[in-house]
Formats: C-alpha cells, sequence, structure tokens
C-alpha cells in the first residue's frame, strides 16, 4: 500500500470514529436527558387510565422505571398491566401489585368489564416487590430524578409514606390527579369529592399532609378534557398494538361512550407544562374527601386552573398516530 492510499485510510478511520464517538455521546445524552416516572394507577375501572398508560410509554422523552396498581383488585390491574406492556413489546418495565383492598366496599371487589381483556394472561407476570416498596426502592436509587405520576386512590402513596416517610421527598416531583378545588364533575363550578379522593379520606389527608409540595391535576383541568366519537374513530383507523389496545378496551368499557381524559392530563402535566396554569395554595382534605383551600397557610400544593383543551388533544393525538410500538 502506498503513503497516500495509507494516508487516506487513515482519515477514513478517523472519521468513522468520531462519527461512532459523536453518535455514542449523543444516544447517552438523549438517555440521560429523558424523565424517569413512575406510574401508579388504578387501571381497569375507568377508560381513562389505560389512555394514560399508553401516552405514557409512547413518549420518548420518559423512562418507565415500573407501573404500580392500586384500590380494590389490585391483581387483576397488574394482570391487565402486563398484557398491554407485552402486548407493545415492553416486557421490561416492571409491574408492581400495590395492598389489595378489595374487602373495602362493593365498588372495590368489582371485576370491571376491562379485566377480560387480559382474562388468564400469564406471559409476563408481575414483580414479586410489593408497589409500596418499589417505589420506595426506586426513589431511593434515583434522588431527585423521579417523577412520580399517581392517578388513582392513593393508598400506595400512603403506604410508602408509613414505610419509608422521607421517600416521596426524593422525587424530583409528585403528580396527582386528585382533587377539586374551584370547579367540580362535567365543569360544574362547584366542586365535589373527587373519586381518588373520596374512595380513602384517611389515605388522601397523609399524601396531602407530607411535607412533600404535590402538584394536582384536580377536575378544574381535567374534566374538560373528552375523546368524542370523531377522535375515537381517528385513534382507530391507526391500526397498530397500541391504538387497537385502547379500541378494544373502549368497547369493554362503552364504545359509545365519550370518555373524560382524567388520568392523561396528569401525565400531560409532566410532558406538557406549556399547556397549562397552575397557582400556589395551601389545600387539607376533610373527612368526606373534599379537597379544601385553606386561606392564608403557607402552600403545600401547586393547583391546575386552566389547560389548553385543543392543544392538548392534538398532541395527544400526535403521539398516538406517530408511535409504532410492537412486538
Amino acid at each position: 500500500m502506498s503513503s497516500v492510499q495509507s494516508l487516506k485510510s487513515g482519515i477514513i478511520l478517523c472519521i468513522l470514529t468520531g462519527i461512532f464517538f459523536i453518535t455514542s455521546l449523543a444516544f447517552t445524552f438523549a438517555q440521560a436527558q429523558r424523565q424517569k416516572v413512575i406510574f401508579d394507577c388504578d387501571l381497569g375501572d375507568d377508560i381513562d387510565d389505560a389512555y394514560a398508560l399508553a401516552l405514557l410509554v409512547a413518549s420518548p422523552e420518559l423512562e418507565v422505571l415500573g407501573i404500580t396498581t392500586c384500590y380494590g383488585r389490585t391483581d387483576d390491574r397488574a394482570r391487565l398491566a402486563c398484557q398491554l406492556l407485552y402486548d407493545w413489546g415492553l416486557d421490561s418495565i416492571p409491574v408492581a401489585v400495590g395492598r389489595n383492598t378489595r374487602t373495602m366496599n362493593d365498588r372495590a371487589n368489582w371485576y370491571a368489564d376491562q379485566f377480560y381483556y387480559a382474562k388468564g394472561f400469564t406471559h409476563k407476570r408481575p414483580i414479586a416487590q410489593s408497589a409500596a416498596d418499589f417505589i420506595v426502592e426506586q426513589l431511593r436509587k434515583y434522588p431527585g430524578e423521579v417523577t412520580l405520576i399517581s392517578v388513582g386512590p392513593v393508598q400506595n402513596m400512603a403506604d410508602v409514606i408509613q414505610k419509608d416517610p422521607g421517600a416521596l421527598l426524593l422525587a424530583k416531583q409528585v403528580v396527582a390527579m386528585f382533587g377539586s378545588f374551584y370547579v367540580g364533575y362535567n365543569g360544574s363550578p362547584t366542586p365535589d369529592a373527587e373519586w381518588n379522593v373520596a374512595v380513602d379520606p384517611a389515605a388522601a389527608k397523609q399524601f396531602v399532609g407530607s411535607d412533600v409540595k404535590i402538584k394536582y391535576a384536580g377536575l378544574d383541568v381535567t374534566a374538560f378534557v373528552k375523546a368524542d366519537k370523531a377522535y375515537r374513530e381517528r385513534l382507530a383507523l391507526r391500526r397498530s398494538p397500541l391504538t387497537d389496545a385502547l379500541t378494544g378496551l373502549q368497547n369493554l368499557w362503552g364504545y359509545e361512550r365519550d370518555p373524560t381524559l382524567f388520568d392523561g392530563v396528569a401525565v400531560g402535566m409532566v410532558l406538557w407544562p406549556d399547556l397549562f396554569k397552575t397557582q400556589q395554595a395551601a389545600i387539607e382534605v376533610d373527612d368526606k374527601g373534599y379537597t379544601r383551600l385553606v386561606p392564608g397557610q403557607k402552600a403545600n400544593a401547586e393547583i391546575g386552573t386552566y389547560i389548553n383543551t385543543t392543544e392538548f388533544l392534538k398532541r395527544l393525538m400526535k403521539v398516538y398516530l406517530q408511535q409504532n410500538l410492537r412486538r
């Protein structure tokens, strides 16, 4: 080989090495920039948990450390989560079962119609670790890095507080679909006892009374976000494993019903904070499950007061249509 050829080969090798090094750095940087999240949900009752889970796992900005299930038949909820993750090629995401509270009332023991989607499924199973232990472990493993998203009754959050009172303080942020401050269901000007609070006011009091400043996606911003028939028909036409699953679950839940995407809004508050207005506030929970504003007290919460609904639904649809999750 001539000296000129050797020089050319050396230059090409240096360029290729440089490209590989830059690409590796870019990949490492992109991975480091993804927000670590844990999703605590009561998947299977209302359909909005499924829409929220789909948004969560299809968003490249997020690194899902795990899914935890809360309220009632937590094992059935976990089985449904496992089925969906398996179908979407996301077997590596762990699912942890929360404390089973099916004996607390008739609703808690209801075998929801969406559970039939995963009945008998065994290809992916929940981890042996409990939801509360999993959350504590991840918060201590990644201090200041994990966003905890709670979209169901907060029994797992109360268990975390009891097991390790300082763990939630290690979260990067805690975002909860929780409460009704100025607006009630269906946009009523009168606040309601919101479901996630009213189910277990004692657990809700522990959650709100912790030293963590929680960001709340309450009915004030969630009650206005609905997936109407035209929206759902467009989703169904995508024909991907993720959108097919949402269509199938919607059919079990009630195909003609327009779901309010309460829980998806909480995920959106993490992804797209520019679409929201919030205010600092002091809040408390009463014995009936109402979230009360407490004037004159030091703020212990950040509550959502406005959402750009049109843009939120537009961005949500874009995520659903552009993802390509599959086995």
